[in-house]
């Protein structure tokens, strides 16, 4: 079976989510597509992660306890600055974008969204050889 994941190269993944639920939904899909993932249910345990490892794709939720996804990733945007940086949020997406793209963050993903959705955005960054992923954010 074709892994999209590995042809694209997405091989280490951080997903920011404080609901358990849907926390535990995006691992067990990730596990089954076999990348390589973490998570982080607040932002501290995201910082924390991002200081012990490179992560090529960095998930987040927008609404987090403590400190906003679009503040985090910008944050983590620092001490990752190679990885592909994706919000999550169920708010409107129209007043985040302009925020995001002064946060380096890749797409603002509206939710809830298919795994068919992620993948599709995910084409337009990865593979990154030679590339540097595109510049652009899109609300998807």
């Amino acid at each position: 079976m074709k892994n999209l994941y590995k042809d694209l190269g997405v091989e280490s993944i951080l997903l920011v989510e404080d609901d358990p639920w849907s926390r535990d939904s995006l691992m067990t899909f990730f596990q089954i597509v076999e990348c390589r993932m973490e998570s982080a249910g607040n932002a501290m345990e995201a910082i924390a992660a991002v200081s012990r490892k490179r992560f090529d794709l960095i998930l987040c939720e927008y609404q987090l306890p403590g400190m906003n996804g679009l503040t985090l990733l910008g944050m983590l945007g620092d001490s990752s600055p190679g990885a592909v940086k994706f919000l999550f949020t169920s708010y409107p997406v129209g007043k985040l974008i302009d925020e995001a793209v002064r946060s380096g963050i890749h797409e603002v993903i509206r939710k809830p969204f298919t795994m068919e959705a992620l993948e599709e955005s995910l084409k337009r960054y990865f593979p990154r050889s030679g590339q540097g992923g595109r510049e652009r954010v899109g609300a998807h």
